[in-house]
């Protein structure tokens, strides 16, 4: 088994309205609550994070398994939206949407291989594994020709 430790400093002085700070071995970033759910929205938030996490992972996933499948010249492009809901008096992600698209220069090759590939992207994927079961992942990819 294999274990690695991924480190973050957090800061946060004062309430609600604060800006903290969030650093690890490469990212540094203000965090804050967002402005649409009662903060100033100064920074970054844990929502945006996670999002960012999910979508992160999963187009570093994806394009690994394309290129070990033998794809050549990959360019993905990647929006991923997260839906968050207010039940039960908290706060969840519901789910997680990744919408890639993916240019390479045997598309037709790609078309029928692509159902297969973006499940074993997802399933390499460590934030999908953290997640599901507690977030709907749903990928959505379009494909298009270098």
């Amino acid at each position: 088994m294999v274990k690695h430790d991924f480190k973050v400093t957090t800061q946060w002085q004062g309430g609600r309205e604060a800006i903290g700070n969030v650093k690890g071995d490469v990212i540094s970033e203000q965090i804050s609550i967002p402005a649409e759910l009662g903060g100033n929205g100064q920074g970054t938030n844990p929502d945006e994070l996670l999002v960012s996490a999910a979508s992160s992972c999963y187009i570093i996933s994806l394009a690994a398994v394309l290129e070990r499948s033998g794809f050549e010249n990959i360019n993905i492009t990647q929006q991923s939206i997260g839906r968050a809901i207010f039940e039960n008096s908290k706060f969840k992600m519901e789910s997680i949407n990744h919408y890639p698209q993916i240019n390479v220069t045997d598309p037709e090759q790609l078309k029928s291989k692509l159902p297969k590939l973006l499940k074993i992207a997802d399933s390499n994927c460590m934030i999908s594994n953290s997640i599901r079961g507690n977030v709907e992942i749903n990928i959505q990819p379009t494909i298009l020709k270098n």
